[in-house]
């Protein structure tokens, strides 16, 4: 099982949760978790975490995302979407007559939304469920 790991510094935590501001390097291109991390400003991104360990604003951490979650979380965001549009695309071009093209492509990109609809609102139900969350691993306190 692949693990990433990836280190930061507290921005704040509390009930468990911890937002990790890391700093953007040259991998974070290629870097197949960047699914987890939001884009702050041009040279930061923000990672919200697990926090096992009650850590404090400026803690260095060392945060662990498994690499299985990373593939399903991609397959939820990309591969079922695409399911759904090609899906969308054969049926249409079966049951419309007139406009073909037009008509599945726009049954393609509804069947996309519902399941977007849905998946939202799925996440909202699930917002305060913390085991999808990546993990703090290790901590290190700030130097004074």
């Amino acid at each position: 099982m692949e693990e990433l790991t990836e280190e930061g510094v507290v921005k704040e935590s509390k009930n468990g949760i911890a937002t990790i501001v890391i700093s953007n390097s040259d991998q974070c291109d290629e870097c197949s978790a960047k699914l987890y991390c939001k884009p702050g400003n041009s040279s930061e991104r923000s990672l919200i975490v697990k926090d096992p360990f009650g850590t404090t604003a400026g803690d260095r951490v060392m945060v662990s995302i498994n690499g299985s979650r990373i593939l399903g979380i991609s397959f939820l965001i990309y591969g079922i979407p695409l399911v759904f549009l090609l899906a969308g695309l054969i049926i249409g071009m079966n049951i419309f007559q007139s406009n073909k093209e037009i008509f599945s492509t726009l049954f393609g990109v509804g069947l996309v939304l519902i399941y977007i609809l849905i998946i939202r609102f799925m996440l909202k139900k699930r917002e305060n469920h913390i085991t999808a969350y990546p993990q703090i691993v290790l901590v290190n306190a700030p130097k004074h």
